[in-house]
């Protein structure tokens, strides 16, 4: 029996070996070694080249600057929003829960758009401005830096706002009422003891933030374009689709490398400054912290909470759908003006849109089976098998995630340009490359995920149908799979919802008769067809809302937003 288990344990290994030396080890491999070759010779040409570049190094400082900034503004947003939520009696507090996370759902590449159209040289609220004003000139240009820092900041505070808010409502509140007895106002305690002991929190969702923004391209790319604006980003976009120079994908290679290393000294600095200091901040006992009574402060801060909502879900939401019901882009966004020709023209005449939505479905129902499956398995490798390797499984499965969408697509076309050595397939310019590519940017969640079913899951089950003559195929399929299926769904879910919106991956792998919803929304926006693009943004909505109400019913509230 104990030779059988360990025959076992190293075919899931070589299995595991395999898919991920394929899917992620061969193609991040290529991405570095291809940023040394120049002219086909070892070199640090294209480094010398990255710095040496004006453009480049102005990239680069623009990345930085506008992460950093998006950091600390998402930040002090999330953390307040947070504290209001889990600390105070302010009203209306389990309608503001929910109403927070919102902008998180809405694709961040939507989220420029809808903002384009708000606050773009004629968008609605300048001209607007301009007609009640008679001013010439539009209240705020949106493009470029403020724009974009303001546009992320809205959309990726959640990520802040989520990880804060869970630790403070979790947290030992002792350690506050006792300052709070000693005499202490309430906002200095907030200041010398909640902030100090959340600190953990506050630093995992700024790191989140960190990487979120400089690893998006959707919002640099809609509102840095106008202005000539570049960050690493769409320069790496800009070396892979619209350079015709030599040595373009090594530039390309260097860039992602380059921007790999930045987003990775985000998580480095987070982990040297928390390890240097020790939290106890979650007590075993059932805590009822005592909320802050805002008294008088309710007049001010409930109509700002609203305002925040108004802003950040609602208003843009609102100019997608008017846009796309209106009949062209300019005209007054009123009910005679309003028609359902550009929801036909993406459903039944455009057949590149119907084609994006074909393949989007394909590929989010595809990589979300694949995944749950295959990070059942590695799951299984990390959490059940006392191989000395798991943890490299655990580390290997995790990298695509940690590494900006920009940096996989690039290693999956050098990965892909050619054929695969000895087996001679090569998958480029295919649908199969961007399913390869999301299942390997996203196979974290179905490991993950399972990785904390399976924990629950224990040995003595397994042993009992084994002894009772089961394969171990037979156990993992009648036995462990009905066990974590709700970690599996939930993996799917989590799978199914980003890869269905998948922008920045997409929009340097796809091909012709290979778009994708989100690529279709772009490149129809960047042509000018801003009503139709409108109108594909607000079905995409659709179809991620409507998956998410069906995701919350059948796991009763556990799993969606």
């Amino acid at each position: 029996m104990i030779q059988t288990s360990r025959i076992r344990e190293r075919l899931l290994l070589l299995v595991a070996i395999l898919v991920l030396g394929v899917i992620v080890v061969y193609p991040l491999a290529k991405i570095v070694i291809q940023s040394f070759k120049f002219d086909q010779q070892f070199s640090f040409q294209n480094y010398l080249r990255i710095f040496s570049k004006k453009g480049n190094f102005i990239a680069l400082r623009h990345s930085l600057e506008i992460s950093l900034l998006t950091t600390l503004f998402a930040t002090v947003l999330g953390t307040f929003l947070a504290w209001v939520v889990a600390r105070t009696d302010c009203p209306g507090k389990n309608f503001f829960r929910t109403a927070f996370i919102m902008p998180f759902i809405t694709p961040p590449f939507i989220g420029a758009f809808a903002w384009r159209i708000l606050l773009g040289p004629v968008g609605y609220l300048n001209k607007a401005y301009m007609a009640l004003s008679g001013a010439q000139a539009p209240l705020w240009n949106f493009y470029g830096a403020d724009g974009i820092i303001t546009v992320m900041t809205l959309h990726i505070y959640p990520l802040v706002y989520i990880t804060t808010l869970g630790a403070l409502e979790r947290m030992n509140p002792e350690l506050e009422e006792a300052a709070q007895i000693s005499g202490s106002p309430v906002f200095a305690v907030m200041r010398h003891i909640t902030l100090p002991l959340m600190m953990p929190s506050i630093l995992s969702g700024a790191v989140l933030v960190f990487i979120a923004s400089i690893a998006n391209f959707g919002i640099p790319a809609i509102l840095g374009f106008p202005a000539n604006y570049y960050v690493l980003t769409t320069k790496i976009w800009e070396a892979v689709v619209l350079s015709s120079q030599a040595n373009s994908l090594s530039l390309a290679a260097s860039l992602s490398v380059l921007l790999g290393l930045v987003a990775g000294a985000g998580l480095i600095l987070q982990r040297l400054y928390l390890g240097r200091k020790e939290y106890t901040v979650i007590s075993g006992k059932s805590m009822h912290p005592n909320l802050v009574l805002l008294g008088g402060h309710k007049g001010w801060l409930v109509p700002m909470l609203i305002l925040i909502v108004l802003v950040t879900s609602f208003a843009p939401l609102i100019a997608v759908i008017l846009t796309s019901l209106i009949r062209a882009l300019g005209i007054p966004p009123l009910p005679r003006n309003w028609t359902l020709e550009n929801f036909h023209d993406v459903l039944f005449v455009n057949r590149a849109a119907r084609r994006a939505i074909r393949n989007s479905l394909i590929l989010a129902l595809s990589s979300a089976t694949i995944i749950s499956l295959l990070g059942a398995v590695l799951a299984y490798i990390v959490v059940k098998t006392r191989l000395r390797v798991r943890a490299v499984i655990d580390l290997v499965s995790s990298m695509p995630y940690a590494l900006p969408g920009t940096v996989v697509a690039v290693a999956m076309i050098l990965a892909w340009l050619k054929p695969l050595p000895l087996i001679g397939v090569s998958i480029y310019n295919t649908l199969w490359i961007l399913l390869v590519a999301y299942i390997a940017r996203y196979l974290a969640y179905g490991v993950r995920t399972t990785s904390a079913s399976l924990q629950q899951v224990h040995v003595s089950m397994e042993e009992a149908a084994r002894i009772s003559g089961a394969t171990w195929f037979q156990t993992f399929r009648d036995i462990v799979l009905p066990l974590i299926a709700p970690g599996l769904f939930a993996s799917w879910f989590l799978v199914f919802m980003p890869t269905l919106r998948e922008l920045t991956i997409s929009i340097l792998l796809w091909s012709t008769r290979r778009e994708t919803i989100g690529v279709m929304v772009f490149n129809l926006q960047e042509s000018g067809n801003t009503v139709a693009s409108a109108a594909l943004a607000v079905i995409m909505m659709l179809v991620l809302l409507a998956a998410n109400i069906t995701t919350r019913k059948l796991t009763k509230g556990r799993v969606g937003f």
